[in-house]
């Protein structure tokens, strides 16, 4: 193994407009490569390292999938189940017409559809229903994704694709169908069982002074300047947002996709799920349509699983992974990705908003100069 492109890639991060990052890989469950760049303060006074948290938004997406495909595992949850079910507001759910008027929706929004991002919903949190709801300091997951069911949706289930708060509303479908508050589970669950002990949806004053800097990105010039660290996916004090509301250490967030890795086992023997299960997460669920919406200015060759992007066409994304490598990133520049054919995973955290050359230029050199030098 050689990672001299990849070392001098992150090593000249700052100069490309991230301020501080930090890249970990494992192979076959050991560490093989770790680097960071830049410093974690605005003030350039403390280098990376890895006491520093992130908010991860996004790749929040993969534990809360983790976490319901646990409870599907255990009988307590189906992919074909509706979500009204669990969260009987959704049995009455409306869609918007082109002329922008409402009329009932006809297909029942399946968990499934939360899976995939199907299930016709937006990401508009500023919308009336949610800001009504959160006005409620006491209000929790439940009670917001009962607002969430207010908002009409784009399109019927399953017609389409739409990145959006599905996974917020699968959050809270693992709560009713586990009964027990979604960070509770996650904890009891995930963390700790994989000794994730800096992982959580409401960080104490202590973990909050150790959250990275966080920036926003000028795409024109390619810089940064600081932003407050905060997260808007946190509603309430009591809101636990599956899809986007952790924050997490790099060491936390490889114990969790390093086991994904292993096929759902972590090497001290913790298991997050089934071989079989961690398989079924290695599949593309768009059909035609959906996938079409899917693939737009990014990801050719990807598809979407049950819990983010699919590998799909090695020829076609110019992505040296095997078909099956799947992941997801998130809003300040995250990037995770697990292969289960050559047990191999990586997780990239930055803290920069609006960094969409993130997305489409830095994830994907990562990725490949990860096996380029795994190669040599």
């Amino acid at each position: 193994m050689q990672f001299s492109e990849l070392e001098r890639l992150i090593d000249t991060m700052p100069e490309r407009g991230i301020p501080a990052c930090d890249l970990a890989v494992t192979l076959d469950g050991e560490p093989v490569f770790r680097r960071t760049a830049g410093y974690a303060d605005e003030g350039k006074t403390r280098p990376v390292s890895p006491d520093d948290l992130y908010w991860i938004f996004s790749a929040s997406k993969l534990i809360t999938c983790t976490a319901a495909l646990q409870l599907i595992e255990q009988g307590k949850l189906s992919l074909d189940d509706p979500v009204s079910r669990f969260l009987p507001a959704f049995g009455e759910l409306t869609v918007r017409n082109p002329d922008g008027s409402l009329s009932p929706c006809r297909t029942p929004m399946t968990v499934l559809h939360l899976f995939t991002m199907t299930g016709g919903m937006s990401y508009d949190l500023r919308h009336p229903a949610i800001l009504e709801a959160a006005a409620n300091p006491e209000a929790g997951t439940l009670e917001l994704a009962g607002a969430m069911a207010k908002m009409p949706l784009l399109f019927e289930p399953g017609t389409h694709y739409r990145y959006s708060l599905c996974h917020d509303v699968l959050g809270a479908v693992v709560e009713a169908a586990s009964g027990m508050r979604l960070g509770e589970y996650l904890g009891a669950n995930i963390f700790e069982p994989l000794g994730m002990t800096d992982t959580g949806f409401h960080p104490t004053p202590a973990q909050r002074a150790r959250l990275c800097a966080m920036y926003s990105f000028d795409r024109g010039t390619g810089t940064s300047r600081p932003v407050p660290a905060d997260n808007e996916d946190t509603l309430t004090g009591r809101y636990d947002s599956g899809g986007g509301g952790l924050f997490s250490s790099v060491d936390d967030y490889m114990r969790f996709v390093t086991a994904l890795a292993l096929g759902g086992t972590a090497k001290g023997g913790a298991r997050l799920l089934h071989p079989e299960t961690v398989a079924q997460m290695e599949v593309n669920r768009l059909g035609p349509a959906p996938l079409q919406d899917f693939v737009t200015t990014r990801l050719y060759g990807y598809g979407w699983g049950l819990c983010g992007r699919v590998h799909m066409n090695p020829v076609y994304s110019l992505s040296r992974s095997p078909a099956g490598e799947f992941g997801w990133d998130g809003a300040a520049g995250a990037f995770a990705m697990i292969d289960r054919k050559n047990r191999l995973a990586l997780y990239f955290a930055m803290h920069v908003r609006g960094c969409s050359y993130a997305y489409h230029v830095l994830h994907p050199l990562i990725r490949n100069l990860v096996y380029k030098g795994l190669e040599t």
